[in-house]
This record gives C-alpha cells, sequence and structure tokens, in this order.
C-alpha cells in the first residue's frame, strides 16, 4: 500500500482545525458522548469532518442487526470525505466510541475553496481517498479468505508500511483491532502474543515492534 502520509509534510490537524482561531472552533466544534451519533446512514450532509479528540468508528448493519465496523478514526483523521466524490446520503454510520470526542467539520464548499487554493493538500486529499478505498478492498480479501493468524499479521504489516517504520505507534485497543478483523478478542491476544513469543514482533499497549519484517509478511499472506 502506497505510502503518502509524510509525502507533503502536510499539518492536517492545523489546516481543518486551527487552534489559534478560537472563533471556528467554537462556531465549528462539537463534542460527543461515547455512542453518539454523528450522522446516520442515509442522511444527506454535505460536511467533511476531523476527528479533534477521541475516536469515531464507521459502522454499517448487515440485514440482522449485526454492527460492521469499517474504520476506527483518532485525532487528526477526517472522515465523510467520500462527499467530495458523490454529495449525496451517507453509506454508513459516524458514531463517537470514546467519552467527550470532539468533532471539527467544514462545509463542502469551504473545503473545496481550501483544495484550489491548495494543491498539496488537494492531492493529499485524493490519495487518501484512494488509500480508504483499497483498504476496504483489502480487509474484504482478509475477512473472506484468511485465518485469524494472518489477519492479524496482515493488519500489523500494513501499519508498518503506511508508517515506514519498525517502531509503529497506533490508538487501537487490542478489542477494536479485533472488531476490525471480526474475530474475538482472545484470538487476536493470542496471535499477538505467539508471534512475540517466536520473535516476530513485541508490542505494547499502544505499539508494535516489528523484529522480522519477512517472517511477518510471510504470516500476512497465510
Amino acid at each position: 500500500m502506497e505510502n503518502f502520509w509524510v509525502l507533503s509534510n502536510i499539518d492536517l490537524y492545523a489546516i481543518l482545525c486551527p487552534v489559534k482561531l478560537n472563533y471556528y472552533q467554537e462556531k465549528h466544534s462539537v463534542v460527543y458522548k461515547k455512542e453518539a451519533i454523528i450522522y446516520p446512514e442515509d442522511k444527506y450532509d454535505e460536511n467533511i469532518y476531523l476527528v479533534s479528540r477521541g475516536k469515531v468508528k464507521l459502522v454499517t448493519y448487515d440485514h440482522k442487526g449485526n454492527e460492521i465496523v469499517k474504520q476506527i478514526l483518532t485525532k487528526g483523521e477526517i472522515f465523510g470525505e467520500y462527499v467530495l466524490l458523490d454529495p449525496s446520503q451517507r453509506t454508513e454510520y459516524a458514531i463517537s466510541c470514546s467519552n467527550r470526542t470532539k468533532i471539527c467539520s467544514m462545509s463542502l464548499n469551504n473545503m473545496r475553496q481550501l483544495m484550489r487554493e491548495n494543491q498539496q493538500f488537494s492531492t493529499f486529499i485524493y490519495k487518501l481517498i484512494g488509500l480508504r478505498l483499497k483498504k476496504t478492498e483489502r480487509r474484504l480479501e482478509l475477512l473472506l479468505g484468511k485465518d485469524v493468524t494472518a489477519r492479524v499479521a496482515s493488519f500489523v504489516y500494513d501499519l508498518y508500511k503506511e508508517q515506514g517504520t519498525l517502531d509503529i505507534r497506533h490508538e487501537f485497543s487490542q478489542k477494536e483491532i479485533a472488531t476490525l478483523l471480526a474475530a474475538s478478542r482472545e484470538s487476536v491476544t493470542k496471535t499477538l502474543f505467539k508471534m512475540k513469543k517466536e520473535g516476530i514482533l513485541d508490542y505494547t499497549r499502544k505499539s508494535f515492534t516489528i523484529l522480522q519484517p519477512e517472517a511477518l509478511k510471510k504470516l500476512s499472506e497465510g
């Protein structure tokens, strides 16, 4: 997966939610409780959102009402960006998954103006959309054709490729990782412990350290 997160040196958080402009935050920031709906599926909404604090999950529901988590986003990440391609109804729910989650919003018109004025930022946004589509395809491949070990290895290996470093920082709990991989928390914990025991990686609550990249890649291939 293409690593573009550092190519532009853009401070996305500063651009979309400038801390120095207090009036902007007052007008465009909202704080949500855990499990609060930021926007529902099928809502017509022409805003792009930024996670200023906390976490947000993007979910859909199957015909039985089971929740399917598409993404979990943390501070500095945007969502709702597909409105740039098709300003129609939302295709997923955006739900706060932490207490006091703070969200900044920007209208579609203001975002388009910002992209016209900053070509580098415009390129970043469209690459972001492309990466999100690739990630969705990747997750479908994982869920349909790989066992838990391959799913966990793929998750960590993809973070390694995205961040471009063997020392990976992340904001996901093991429960959230399990949710994203359609696995039980216990199976994710056992898989990570086995990889650690085999010297493939080490991990803490908020980091992974890749010790054997090739071995991890081989596991991710199933």
